[in-house]
């Protein structure tokens, strides 16, 4: 949630499940900043930390069309 919280968003739902080692969250933002080209940006910047994090194995940021905004960390490797 830092990293949200610099980015100047703000969380209206968050849920975390975990079973044994592996959890996942989902997290619902604010979308009425998020409305023009230039905050997508800021979103795909923003997932490329988030996946970036210690311990995270993927994101998924959902907007714009289906299908995209898929990322992993693979061995500290970014692939969006």
């Amino acid at each position: 949630t830092d990293c949200l919280g610099s980015a100047g968003l703000n969380i209206t739902q968050q849920i975390n499940q975990s079973r044994g080692d592996v959890a996942y969250n989902v997290i619902d933002l604010d979308p009425s900043a998020q409305d023009d080209d230039a905050s997508n940006i800021k979103l795909k910047e923003l997932q490329k930390e988030m996946t970036m994090l210690e311990g995270v194995l993927s994101t998924r940021i959902l907007f714009g069309a289906a299908g995209i905004g898929y990322s992993r960390n693979i061995d500290g490797e970014y692939y969006a």
